[in-house]
């Protein structure tokens, strides 16, 4: 469902000791509203600042904005990541800059990689740099980017260590990349994931070894990948079709297998730049333009992507969803099943009687007065009940159709 929009541009990250998602936005500025940078990649309109607050961290149930920073900072956010410690790292296209502010600690930058204003393929500059993850040692990765298709490594203390990966469009081979757009780590398997957008592809680094172990394809152009530790899973997003067939993907990271996706056709996102997942809360996904949007996804809105197509099958699938996701305690469903056998049974044993006995029960018991069972559904509104019909049939509340519930979409 819609789940949030405030001109969201940009990407999308979380905390992980406060469950915040964090927001890293552009404000009133648009790439594609004219030429932001010259031949040289070097940026045109130096002085138009965002003015707001671009780090904003939101309450993932409610939407509600609990804190901000990053006023007069950034002219073209692109990138967040919040490592184990809930710093923050964030990446400007504009200014070629990676920039960690410590946690609690907005008013100034603890570190900054990249030489602002000026674009480069060295050691000490990026060329719109994408995206930024840290391993468990501290070791910063950058994604770079738009222009160099590499990896970088830093230190914790921002010292370059080494580089990554080639410039190419050659599909398949691990480490050709074209569009280097964003990077999710696995730190079970010592992997990051790196998304390839232009070439739909997700190359797999080892972060110990520094080689590219294997690649995989993505339909369309895959603009961002988070690696989930609880459960293990990966989640991608990819463009379509003209940005009329985006979907969330869950994907195997160790084949690349598609495993799930969300509906393609029609889908609620139309421009999708940025994934992340948060335990206990979902999938969320920020779009790069109009209309500008957070979409939230619950777990029962990503389905198979052949489901099947039986209906009582997936009907049946549907209801055991929905039931397992209440976490209704198995001694207290079979306690229900049991108590509600009672009545039932009843009413079997009266229908009987009455055949049997004309209306008049045998002790003497007049029972001509009961009315005859409904041999199917009443549409009257007060009925929110179980509903029985012809054999074979499941039986189920009557505001329960069998289509998704609003906010599952």
């Amino acid at each position: 469902k819609q789940w949030y929009q405030r001109r969201v541009r940009g990407g999308l990250s979380h905390n992980t000791q406060q469950d915040q998602l964090v927001v890293f936005h552009r404000g009133s500025n648009d790439w594609s509203s004219k030429q932001w940078f010259d031949q040289d990649n070097n940026v045109l309109f130096k002085t138009e600042v965002i003015k707001e607050n671009t780090v904003l961290f939101v309450n993932p149930e409610t939407g509600m904005v609990e804190e901000s920073f990053g006023e007069d900072l950034f002219i073209m956010p692109h990138g967040v990541y919040i490592d184990s410690e809930d710093n923050v790292y964030l990446t400007d296209v504009a200014l070629h800059q990676v920039y960690k502010f410590k946690k609690g600690e907005w008013s100034k930058p603890a570190l900054i990689l990249g030489n602002k204003y000026h674009p480069g393929s060295d050691k000490t500059h990026f060329c719109k740099p994408t995206s930024v993850v840290v391993d468990i040692a501290g070791n910063i990765y950058v994604s770079d980017g738009y222009c160099n298709s590499r990896v970088v490594k830093f230190d914790h203390t921002g010292k370059y260590l080494a580089e990554y990966g080639k410039s190419g469009t050659e599909k398949g081979k691990p480490g050709i990349m074209g569009l280097v757009h964003d990077l999710t780590i696995d730190p079970i398997h010592h992997e990051i994931h790196v998304a390839d957008r232009e070439n739909g592809q997700v190359h797999v680094l080892n972060y110990i070894s520094g080689t590219f172990t294997r690649v995989y394809p993505i339909p369309g152009s895959v603009y961002s990948v988070y690696f989930s530790t609880d459960p293990p899973a990966l989640f991608a997003v990819n463009v379509t079709n003209g940005n009329m067939e985006s979907k969330i993907m869950t994907i195997d990271p160790a084949t690349g297998d598609i495993k799930a996706a969300s509906p393609s056709s029609p889908s609620p996102l139309k421009t999708p730049h940025s994934i992340t997942h948060l335990k206990n809360f979902g999938i969320f996904a920020g779009e790069i333009a109009a209309p500008f949007k957070v979409w939230r996804f619950l777990p029962s809105s990503v389905t198979p992507p052949t489901p099947d197509t039986t209906t009582n099958n997936s009907l049946t699938k549907t209801i055991l969803r929905k039931i397992s996701d209440t976490q209704i305690p198995i001694s207290v469903v079979i306690l229900l099943a049991i108590v509600g056998m009672f009545p039932v049974t009843y009413l079997a044993i009266v229908v009987v009687a009455r055949c049997r006995g004309g209306g008049h029960s045998r002790d003497g018991v007049d029972r001509s007065g009961f009315q005859k069972l409904l041999k199917d559904y009443d549409s009257s509104d007060d009925e929110e009940d179980l509903v029985f019909k012809k054999p074979g049939m499941i039986k189920r509340g009557r505001k329960e159709t069998g289509t998704q519930r609003e906010g599952e979409r």
